[in-house]
């Protein structure tokens, strides 16, 4: 299993737990936040020494937002660099609905997933696909497309991404 689907799984049973929990974070928080998405591995005497406030501060302030799964520090590769060169869209029609939560597990198995996420409208799941070569990626569409409930697909071929997410 790896870091995705882990992470995944945490959320739903954060959500299980206390579908209401709502995080409450002040202006400094939000700052250390914006620091940690410019680099992760920033120290926390750089960032106290921006923020004048105490290191322990800092850690105390990173230790409570890790801990309550506000923030997760990761590594992002650049995925051209790792051989990754078909990267697409796959929007997913699975009927009946029944079906979906199985569905979603077998989706989530796929290492080749980057983002998974259920959306509404005519196509109930969404996902991301970074694969090596588009040889590689219908292999993989072939396998989703036999999953049990698949109806429906729409494949949209990223041809150069500009701008990647925090």
């Amino acid at each position: 299993m790896n870091d995705y689907n882990k992470t995944i799984i945490d959320m739903e049973k954060t959500k299980n737990e206390n579908p209401q929990m709502e995080v409450q974070l002040d202006e400094l928080d939000y700052k250390i936040i914006k620091h940690l998405q410019q680099d992760g591995r920033k120290s926390f005497t750089e960032i106290s020494d921006d923020l004048n406030v105490a290191v322990s501060t800092i850690r105390n302030r990173y230790n409570r937002i890790i801990d309550e799964k506000i923030l997760r520090i990761i590594g992002r590769a650049e995925p051209e660099k790792l051989g990754l060169n078909s990267y697409v869209r796959v929007m997913l029609s699975i009927k009946p609905a029944a079906k979906m939560k199985e569905a979603l597990t077998q989706i989530s198995k796929l290492s080749e997933v980057s983002f998974l996420a259920i959306t509404s409208g005519k196509y109930n799941i969404e996902i991301n696909l970074m694969c090596n070569n588009n040889k590689h990626l219908l292999n993989i569409i072939d396998d989703i497309n036999n999953i049990d409930g698949m109806d429906e697909s729409r494949i949209t071929m990223y041809l150069d991404v500009l701008k990647w997410g925090q």
